[in-house]
């Protein structure tokens, strides 16, 4: 019965807890003020009463009460001192109070209900309106909790209340029917205040939820600001707080780049991509240990912030080691293996920047110079390091004024068909006129794919190049280098075939070189490009043949119209057997695939008789000519169509 109307709250809402929690501190105070009321009320209305009832109800009953009353009170000032006991504990503690209030209730009632039937008139009033002002009282104390409260009304002074009812005196009755509104008013009133308490807790209770959900927020806005959400590695952010409030102890800083993460992440998707890049993550934290920190920056960019005693380089130098080894070790990931690599630059502070800009930059230094070394190794900052990157990003800013203001020029170098000694084409090679000298590709070329300027740079020299070649004497091709990195870009064919036609040079009379690394970056997306190029008649070769990962697969992923050998191979063709046997095993698989064969680098007689006898079709370098200017070009072609060295090679010989 307890639990159908609700005595005690069963503490199953948060909001349930807080009432309970709340009554009982609450009583804690006021039962101990309540008893001692009640114990002074007996002894007042025994005083009072005493010599005109028996000495059983005027003393006896009074003190059983009174002690009763005291021991409740001493209980719950006793409780006082304890922890907040558990809900379970609270429940029993109420509940007990609820037995409590009803036994002492009609334990009052009865004796006041006997006083009442012993009592003259005038007593009777008396003893109606102690009973009434002490139940009053005891009502007041309980209103957070309005189950006792009523209870104490209904068994303490209902009793004598039907007595004054019941009396047939007038002014007794009256009394009664008084008493009776005003303790419905009271009640009532304490109902009230009983929801507004309730009301107050669940106000408490929402704004300390209010509260935690901010705190939560807080925290979870924190977490964002200052992790990845990927690899839940502190992110560029936290790095920067760190490197701020950089204490005096020493650490190295080492900027980690991932190798091959893009073709990867491109060929296999994001999915496979982000699981890599959570796997790199576990392994840069468990190679630093809980002695440093590692950070993803974004990308397949991380950064390790690392402390070590003064004098301790070979630490740091151990943990980048490491890393590039770690990440090395092939990766599992969908059932399927991954093979990447980590280049790692390095910045100690102090010595090699007090500040985190500088820092930054230094151990950035380092990075690409372990990229220029070759990529899967680690490069500690030196001071000579600075110097090139300022002389590399000098040059940028030149190459950058140096396209608005016309300087990078074409150069012509000719290919000549070994059988007949004709020119049949020519390579199209950048120069850059600098400081009045003229400056080389080698020195240009990979700063320009560097910051982008690649594409810019060649589409501007191919236009001058159709201008400068589609109206000479003999019908001769041009070939043009592209890089795996322009084959990135979606609009390159587009772009291409644009110069081509707004200059009206014909396609069949362009070649596209392409290396043998650009088959293994994004193979769909370079296949699209070289399909849309030789839909409209573009030839495609493939470039330094020999030196990269290709294989007969690759050579029949794309139609290509010829093979070019690397120059490594043809300058030591006369020196080594070795080299002997791979160009013949080249020019065989050529053969076999019908394809013609150009050897680079061709500087000697003797090598150029060498490729004609081993079936090398055409051949290019400076025997046949250098790279020369439109003019030169011109002129040399109206004097004849074979250079010296291509005559001399066919009087040797023969056609």
């Amino acid at each position: 019965m307890l639990q159908r109307i609700r005595l005690v709250r069963s503490g199953r809402t948060k909001l349930d807890r807080a009432i309970l929690t709340e009554q009982y501190r609450v009583l804690g105070q006021q039962i101990p003020l309540m008893y001692t009321l009640v114990f002074l009320d007996a002894v007042f209305l025994g005083f009072a009463s005493y010599g005109s009832v028996s000495p059983r109800l005027s003393i006896v009953a009074p003190i059983l009460l009174g002690f009763a009353a005291a021991g409740r009170s001493l209980l719950w000032v006793a409780r006082r001192g304890d922890a907040v006991p558990s809900l379970r504990k609270i429940r029993r503690y109420l509940i007990g109070t609820i037995i409590a209030g009803a036994v002492l209730s009609l334990a009052f009632g009865g004796w006041a209900l006997m006083l009442f039937i012993e009592a003259d008139l005038a007593r009777r009033t008396c003893i109606a309106l102690y009973i009434f002002i002490g139940a009053i009282t005891c009502c007041y104390c309980l209103q957070t909790f309005p189950v006792a409260a009523w209870l104490v009304m209904g068994f303490g002074a209902a009793p004598v209340i039907v007595c004054l009812i019941a009396s047939g005196d007038r002014f007794l009755i009256g009394l009664g029917i008084n008493i009776i509104l005003v303790s419905a008013v009271v009640l009532r009133m304490f109902g009230a205040t009983h929801a507004g308490f309730v009301e107050v807790l669940a106000s408490r209770a929402e704004m300390a939820a209010g509260q935690r959900r901010a705190r939560l927020a807080e925290q979870r806005a924190h977490q964002l600001a200052y992790h990845d959400p990927l690899t839940g590695l502190p992110n560029r952010r936290a790095l920067a707080e760190y490197l701020r409030q950089a204490e005096p102890a020493r650490f190295g800083l080492m900027l980690v780049d991932l190798d091959r993460f893009k073709s990867i992440n491109d060929v296999h998707g994001h999915p496979i991509g982000d699981q890599l890049l959570r796997a790199v993550a576990g392994r840069l934290s468990w190679v630093v240990g809980e002695g440093g920190r590692s950070y993803r920056l974004g990308g397949d960019e991380f950064a390790i912030t690392l402390p070590y005693p003064e004098g301790d380089l070979d630490r740091v130098r151990s943990i980048a080691h490491s890393i590039v080894r770690e990440v090395a070790r092939p990766f599992l990931i969908d059932e399927r293996m991954h093979h990447i690599g980590a280049s790692v630059g390095i910045a100690l502070y102090p010595e090699d920047g007090n500040d985190a800009d500088t820092l930054m930059r230094r151990a950035d230094v380092a990075l690409y110079q372990a990229k220029e070394a070759g990529r899967g190794c680690y490069c500690a900052f030196a001071t000579q390091m600075d110097a090139e990157i300022r002389r590399r990003s000098t040059i940028e800013a030149e190459m950058r004024e140096a396209l608005t203001q016309g300087l990078f020029y074409p150069r012509y170098q000719p290919i000549v068909d070994l059988r007949t000694g004709q020119v049949i084409g020519f390579e199209l090679l950048a120069r850059w006129r600098r400081e009045d000298a003229e400056i080389g590709p080698d020195q240009f070329i990979p700063i320009a794919e560097e910051c982008g300027l690649l594409n810019t740079l060649m589409l501007d020299l191919l236009d001058r190049a159709c201008v400068d070649t589609r109206d000479w004497p003999i019908p001769a091709g041009i070939a043009i280098n592209i890089s795996p990195g322009q084959l990135r870009d979606d609009w390159l064919s587009h772009k291409i075939l644009s110069v081509l036609a707004r200059t009206g040079f014909p396609p069949q009379r362009l070649t596209v070189e392409i290396t043998e690394n650009a088959l293994i970056v994004d193979a769909a997306k370079v296949h699209h490009a070289i399909e849309s190029l030789k839909n409209q008649g573009v030839q495609l070769a493939l470039d330094d043949f020999g030196t990269g990962y290709a294989s007969i697969q690759h050579l029949r992923m794309l139609p290509f119209d010829k093979i070019k050998i690397d120059r490594s191979f043809v300058e030591s063709l006369g020196e080594s057997t070795e080299t002997l046997r791979i160009v013949r095993a080249i020019l065989g698989l050529a053969a076999t695939l019908d394809l013609p064969v150009v050897a680079e680098g061709i500087e000697t007689l003797e090598t150029a008789e060498m490729l004609r006898a081993l079936g090398c079709a055409q051949g290019q370098g400076y025997l046949f000519g250098r790279p020369m200017a439109k003019d030169e070009v011109e002129k040399w072609l109206a004097d004849g169509a074979v250079p010296p060295a291509a005559q001399a090679l066919i009087r040797r010989i023969g056609p």
